[in-house]
C-alpha cells in the first residue's frame, strides 16, 4: 500500500503563483493542515475561467518551476438529470477516468464516485455520516441563537462550525456485502489516499471538485 496524506488549501499562500493562461490560481494541495505552506505542494491547482461555480473545471500542475500538467479535469455534456460527470485527463492528454456527482441512491445525500480506467475498479462516497447528519439536525434549532450571539459579538461572517453541513466522507470498493477499506478517506479537512487503489491524479482531482 502507498499512502499519501494531503489538505486543499484556499488560503492567501495557497494562490500566490502564476496561473495559467485562462485560469485563475485557485488553491493548492499539500501536506500540513493548510494553515500554512508547505515546502513542497503536491500540486498547484488553477480554476478555468468563466466555469460555472456548479460545474467547476481545473487544470493541476506540478508545484516546481517550470510547471507541467499533472491532469485537467473537466465537466462532460450529456450526463443525466441531477448529474454531473468529470473526464480527467493526464498532463499528456491521455484519458485516466472520471469522477461522477449526483444524489444517492436515497436522494438524500450528495455522493461522489471515481471510476479508474485503468486499474478498471470504481469507489463511492457519501457526503457526511449518519451520525454526522444526525447531529446536524438534531442542533439546527439552535442555530438562530447561536448566530445572533455571533452578530453580538461583532462577527458579521457565519462560522464555518456554525453552518457547515457534515463533510466526512469514505470512497470504498465493496466485496459482497462489506465495504473495503477506503480508498480515499477524508476527516476534518484532511485526505487519506491510496494511490495502489487510485491513480494520484484522479485522487488529487477528486480533491479539487469536493473543494470547490
Amino acid at each position: 500500500m502507498t499512502e499519501i496524506t494531503f489538505c486543499l488549501s484556499r488560503a492567501e499562500f495557497a494562490q500566490q503563483f502564476t496561473a495559467l493562461p485562462g485560469h485563475e490560481a485557485w488553491g493548492a494541495l499539500q501536506t500540513g493542515n493548510g494553515r500554512i505552506a508547505a515546502e513542497s505542494p503536491l500540486a498547484r491547482v488553477h480554476r478555468h475561467g468563466g466555469s460555472d461555480d456548479h460545474e467547476p473545471a481545473f487544470t493541476l500542475t506540478s508545484p516546481t518551476e517550470p510547471a507541467h500538467t499533472l491532469c485537467t479535469v473537466a465537466p462532460q455534456a450529456g450526463a443525466a438529470a441531477r448529474q454531473t460527470v468529470y473526464a480527467v485527463h493526464d498532463g499528456y492528454g491521455r484519458f485516466i477516468g472520471q469522477v461522477t456527482h449526483e444524489r444517492s441512491p436515497r436522494g438524500s445525500r450528495q455522493a461522489w464516485r471515481i471510476e479508474d480506467a485503468d486499474r478498471q475498479c470504481s469507489v463511492t462516497a457519501y457526503k457526511g455520516n449518519i451520525r454526522g447528519w444526525i447531529a446536524y439536525w438534531a442542533f439546527s434549532p439552535f442555530w438562530a441563537i447561536l448566530a445572533l450571539l455571533n452578530l453580538l459579538n461583532g462577527d458579521t461572517h457565519s462560522s464555518w462550525w456554525l453552518w457547515g453541513k457534515p463533510r466526512r466522507a469514505h470512497w470504498h470498493t465493496r466485496s459482497g456485502d462489506r465495504p473495503r477499506k477506503p480508498a480515499l478517506d477524508f476527516k476534518s479537512g484532511r485526505y487519506r489516499a491510496d494511490t495502489g487503489l487510485l491513480d494520484a491524479n484522479l485522487v488529487y482531482a477528486q480533491a479539487a471538485l469536493y473543494g470547490a
